[in-house]
C-alpha cells in the first residue's frame, strides 16, 4: 500500500457477548492485530477504558477495504464484537503531528522505529 493512498480509520468496537466469551477469543484477536501491524495498517490499538470494547486506528485504501479487514477479526467472526468505523481526514503538514508524519513516511514503510524516538 503506498503512503499517498492510505486513509485513516478509527474503528470502535463494542462487545456483544459476555466478557468470558470475548476473553476466550483474545489470543486469536491479538494474533490478528499483530498481523495487521506487520502489514503496515496499524496506527494504534487498545481497549476502551470502560472495558466494553476496543479502538483500532488503522489505515486502508477505502472504507470498503477497512470493512473487509475488520471482517477477518476473530472478535467479529465469532460475534464477540461489532465495529463503528469513522474515516479521519488528518490535518495537513505541519499540523497533523510528528507521529502522523512518521506513519506516512519512508521510515514507517521500511519498519524503522527511528522516527518515533525522542
Amino acid at each position: 500500500m503506498s503512503s499517498d493512498t492510505r486513509n485513516i480509520f478509527v474503528c470502535v468496537s463494542q462487545y456483544r457477548k459476555p466478557i468470558e466469551e470475548v476473553v476466550a477469543h483474545l489470543p486469536e484477536h491479538m494474533v490478528w492485530l499483530k498481523k495487521q501491524d506487520g502489514l503496515g495498517r496499524t496506527v494504534a490499538t487498545g481497549r476502551q477504558a470502560s472495558g466494553t470494547g476496543g479502538i483500532c486506528i488503522m489505515a486502508a485504501q477505502s472504507r470498503d477495504e477497512m470493512l473487509e479487514i475488520l471482517a477477518t477479526d476473530p472478535f467479529e467472526i465469532h460475534g464477540c464484537a461489532s465495529y463503528w468505523v469513522f474515516e479521519l481526514e488528518p490535518n495537513p503538514v505541519p499540523d497533523r503531528g510528528r507521529l502522523m508524519d512518521y506513519f506516512f513516511g519512508a521510515d514507517f514503510a521500511a519498519g524503522n522505529d527511528a522516527g518515533v524516538q525522542g
